[in-house]
């Protein structure tokens, strides 16, 4: 039982949970309801997207385990109490682990790209994985390219569900494309594209915040991290700034889309205050301990944010059904 515990652990499985919570969200939650009001339906099978989602996970999972492989060292530093690899975990599993569960996320994505006609997609999760084994490898420990790299691939969770469903529904519709000029498919993707665009900033200013948290043993293997490159005042600036750029866009998106209903102005104004004891915490700073409560507030946030797509669900069904 320790050795499933440590190996769930090992592949991090509630963030496993929340990838595929996130590609469902943006199937029925985003998409779906949007093709409903234009009368059309979802070309993807069930069976399709289930697909997609072990596809995704497993190739996240051997992420993960290649990850914890080379951090070894950094995390008897960082949280010695937590290390699993060498003591609860072998190294060989893990680097075993990493290579089955990424080569099986790779196949069924293969096959699934292959089944949709759309076999030259595979590309995306063939460069997916060889991107976390190269920020596992190198970039982890560069300032900013790894943080940017873990970013984009967190908005990839979200967008390839667009990618995938949005050029089928093009490819079987050409017709409305061809009458109207431009494709009403848009607005779903434009609408997946903002989700992947949100991931992507809260991902990014939580990764730079773990960077800050885990300074000591990032130093000690002589990485280069942001605030190790740039010092923790001047990481600090950036991470207000990103949060600033994060509330100043959802605020638009708020006031042009979402201003409809109760339950959309709740949640925004709860974010708004969030953000704003965000950078109050990240200013007054000091400890480990006060960037540790900066990126469980960011988690928060993130999660605050993808329930919105339920909210918009429900405001496209009230208004337009």
């Amino acid at each position: 039982m320790v050795a499933i515990i440590a190996y769930l652990r090992l592949i991090r499985l509630p963030i496993l949970l929340l990838i595929a919570a996130i590609q469902l969200m943006v199937r029925y939650f985003i998409i779906e309801p949007m093709l409903i009001i234009n009368n059309y339906s979802l070309m993807m099978s069930d069976l399709d997207m289930f697909l997609l989602i072990i596809s995704t996970v497993l190739i996240a999972a051997g992420g993960y385990a290649i990850n914890d492989y080379f951090d070894v060292k950094i995390d008897r530093i960082n949280k010695p109490k937590t290390v699993i690899i060498d003591r609860l975990i072998k190294r060989r599993v893990a680097m075993l682990s990493h290579v089955v569960l990424t080569t099986l996320g790779v196949l069924v994505a293969g096959y699934l790209t292959w089944h949709l006609g759309m076999w030259k997609v595979v590309s995306l999760f063939v460069f997916v994985s060889a991107a976390l084994w190269y920020y596992s490898t190198n970039l982890k420990n560069q300032p900013f390219f790894g943080n940017f790299v873990i970013a984009v691939l967190a908005g990839f969770v979200a967008l390839i569900v667009g990618i995938l469903e949005i050029s089928l529904q093009n490819n079987a519709h050409p017709e409305i494309i061809e009458e109207l000029g431009y494709s009403i498919f848009n607005i779903p993707a434009y609408w997946t594209i903002g989700l992947a665009s949100a991931l992507f900033l809260l991902t990014l200013v939580r990764e730079v915040t773990k960077d800050v948290i885990d300074i000591r043993g990032d130093r000690t293997v002589g990485a280069n991290t942001i605030p190790i490159a740039l010092g923790v005042k001047n990481t600090k600036s950036i991470l207000i700034t990103i949060y600033v750029v994060f509330g100043t866009l959802y605020s638009w998106v708020y006031f042009e889309y979402l201003n409809v209903h109760i339950g959309m102005t709740t949640v925004f104004f709860a974010i708004n205050l969030l953000l704003v004891l965000q950078i109050i915490l990240i200013v007054r700073a000091r400890t480990k301990k006060h960037f540790l409560h900066s990126a469980n507030l960011n988690n928060l946030v993130t999660l605050m944010v993808l329930g919105c797509t339920f909210l918009l669900k429900i405001s496209i069904e009230t208004h337009f059904l």
